[in-house]
């Protein structure tokens, strides 16, 4: 009786050490406020709320090419969201050492870049390991001129009328896309940017509908080139410290779209 007992003590104290590692994931938690007033793509974040940052800094972020990831001044940011029916505007100042590196015919996430993970729908299952129709990894190159982007949906099984563009880094994957930057150092700058939601819907998918509280899953990565040459590294920082958002959306963080604020 006395093995069996130990046997169960081992066995309940082993437990958190088997839980799945997706709970702390959905831990990381970022607020999007609504846009009351028309917010101007400039690069200058006046008219922007800023008291929910999501924060790239820290080295057990860096889940790609760690080894050549030196630290804040080498690649680190502090990016917003915010919000209205038509659009999603993000926002990053970011400190990088060698900005806007781009090489014409990468993968984009291979060149200085943001990359966005987002589900549409709030019904989808928080814990769902794979890739569902309404969800997105979308890639936004800063590279203070071409602002290319990509639409990845190469692990998405139904695609619902959405497919892969822009996968080579050349082309302009989101209609109606605005993006501007603003250099407020040597080393520092401030992205700013407007999509709008239509690029997420479909005939058989509809268009996000956002009230306060709605909660989607959320991540969000940056990418680091700082040779323009190939077979260079290219160290990736992600807010959830994951490098399996592009595949498994448990790894995501969430999302709460907020009204009232500023």
């Amino acid at each position: 009786m006395k093995r069996h007992c130990w046997v169960l003590i081992l066995l309940l104290i082993s437990l958190p050490a088997l839980a799945p590692r997706t709970l702390a994931y959905r831990e990381q938690v970022v607020e999007a406020w609504q846009v009351t007033d028309a917010i101007v793509i400039d690069g200058k974040l006046e008219d922007w709320n800023l008291s929910s940052p999501i924060v790239l800094d820290r080295a057990e972020q860096v889940f790609r090419d760690a080894n050549q990831w030196f630290g804040e001044t080498d690649l680190s940011a502090r990016i917003y969201v915010m919000w209205d029916d038509a659009n999603l505007y993000i926002a990053a100042e970011i400190n990088d050492d060698t900005p806007f590196m781009y090489r014409e015919g990468f993968p984009p996430d291979m060149a200085d870049s943001i990359v966005l993970y987002f589900g549409t729908d709030s019904a989808s299952d928080p814990n769902r390991a794979s890739y569902v129709s309404s969800d997105f990894r979308v890639v936004l190159i800063l590279d203070d001129y071409y602002f290319n982007t990509a639409i990845d949906r190469e692990m998405v099984e139904d695609k619902a009328g959405i497919t892969t563009i822009g996968d080579y880094g050349d082309e302009q994957a989101l209609e109606g896309y605005e993006a501007a930057i603003n250099a407020v150092g040597k080393e520092v700058y401030v992205f700013e940017a407007k999509i709008p939601w239509s690029n997420f819907a479909s005939e058989e998918l509809p268009l996000i509908k956002i009230s306060d509280g709605l909660e989607i899953g959320f991540n969000v990565e940056m990418n680091d080139l700082d040779f323009p040459c190939p077979g260079v590294a290219t160290p990736g920082i992600s807010w959830t410290g994951s490098g399996q958002s592009s595949t498994d959306p448990s790894h995501w963080g969430k999302l709460i779209f907020k009204t009232g604020g500023k």
